[in-house]
């Protein structure tokens, strides 16, 4: 074979190599807006009084940690539902907490309970509810309170002999020391609102949850505090880390001692096309993100619709107190609406509009399930009733 007839069959076969490339990686590519379809396949019911909201589930053990949402008992359910353990855990005694919001298994044989302090000091339990340890807060000074039923701000696990806590603390700095009217955007760059516990340690390392390629710090505009909200599956050791303002999500590989390995992706709803606001703006008016779940290899961002302008002013006009009209409520409940985007590895591929069930995203597990606590309904106490929702592969 002379040398042209080799260049004209080398380009040949370059030309196919990269014409079947070219079409493999078309192939790959998803649609963001592509609806997912979710499927019920499995509910559980507890049948307690109270109101009840899930905090944690062991696959191990098939128990789940659960608290009235407004009383001072958590509970220990099992897999059918049935009550093993309930015990008052909010008070002043020994093997108490004055205040707590949040809880999860800790290992096979603890708990582990977040106090509401002004610390956020966690309180570790044996099996049978006796207080065994103290473990300091990241919390260092008063920024601000968020209360969620269904949400989450830390993760636990245990590994090598060594416990571990990771999380999310918007009062892990002092106010008084870091002012957004002095420093503007540069907030992004001083304030570090995640954290990480080891036992071996025994100390907190604060890490930034505010990435560098987030559009309000790359520009250094200031938009609000937009706390960012963490997801982290201690199986996989991947993170999630999503600022309630913008169109990004950031995924994170855990080294044992950091987030690395960062990866932008961009998020897109076509119930999202509005520029970041100004912080003055009403924050109801923008469609910020509420939360992000990790739910085996796939994260969900959730946030809620935005209410029209003119509606939102036709109430202002009223008065100061236009939050106290139950037609205000009822636009609330009319116009903000839930709405969900689907993220799997680095992409987007795809949105879920409405929920199989009626009801509020309680907990991603590690299986790929998401526990969707049922809207309150005619039932006696079906306010308590749980659905498993796993999503439809292709």
């Amino acid at each position: 074979m002379n040398k042209s007839h080799f260049l004209i069959l080398t380009a040949f076969f370059a030309t196919i190599l990269f014409s079947c490339s070219e079409k493999k990686a078309e192939s790959t590519e998803t649609d963001p807006f592509n609806e997912l379809q979710f499927e019920v396949y499995d509910s559980i019911m507890v049948n307690v009084l109270e109101n009840v909201t899930i905090l944690d589930y062991q696959e191990k053990l098939d128990q789940y940690l659960m608290k009235e949402q407004r009383g001072d008992k958590v509970l220990l359910v099992n897999g059918k539902g049935e009550l093993l353990k309930e015990v008052a855990l909010a008070g002043e005694g020994p093997n108490q907490i004055p205040m707590i919001w949040e809880g999860r298994f800790f290992g096979s044989d603890r708990l582990i309970f977040k106090e509401m302090s002004a610390t956020m000091d966690f309180h570790v339990f044996d099996r049978d509810f006796q207080k065994i340890e103290k473990i300091k807060g990241p919390a260092v000074g008063l920024n601000a309170i968020f209360i969620s039923f269904f949400r989450q701000t830390f993760t636990t696990w245990t590994e090598g002999g060594e416990d571990y806590i990771l999380g999310e603390e918007v009062n892990s700095y002092n106010p008084g020391d870091v002012d957004p009217e002095k420093i503007g955007g540069d907030f992004y760059n001083e304030v570090k609102t995640g954290f990480l516990y080891n036992s071996s340690q025994d100390s907190i390392k604060y890490l930034s949850l505010y990435s560098e390629d987030w559009v309000p710090r790359k520009t250094n505009r200031w938009i609000g505090q937009s706390f960012p909200f963490l997801s982290f599956d201690p199986k996989r050791k991947k993170a999630a880390v999503l600022p309630p303002i913008g169109d990004q999500l950031f995924v994170y590989d855990f080294d044992g001692n950091s987030l690395i390995n960062e990866k932008a992706v961009a998020l897109s709803h076509p119930d999202r096309d509005q520029e970041i606001p100004d912080p003055a703006r009403e924050n109801q008016l923008y469609p910020s993100f509420s939360d992000v779940k990790t739910f085996g290899e796939y994260q969900l961002a959730i946030f809620y619709t935005a209410i029209p302008e003119d509606v939102f002013m036709e109430y202002r006009s009223k008065g100061e107190d236009y939050y106290q009209d139950p037609e205000w409520r009822k636009a609330q409940a009319k116009y903000r609406t839930p709405r969900y985007i689907v993220v799997k590895g680095d992409q987007q591929i795809g949105i879920l509009n409405e929920l199989p069930v009626a009801g509020v995203v309680n907990l991603g597990l590690p299986d790929g399930t998401l526990i969707v606590k049922a809207a309150d309904g005619e039932v006696e106490r079906d306010y308590n009733l749980f659905y498993k929702v796993r999503l439809v592969e292709e």
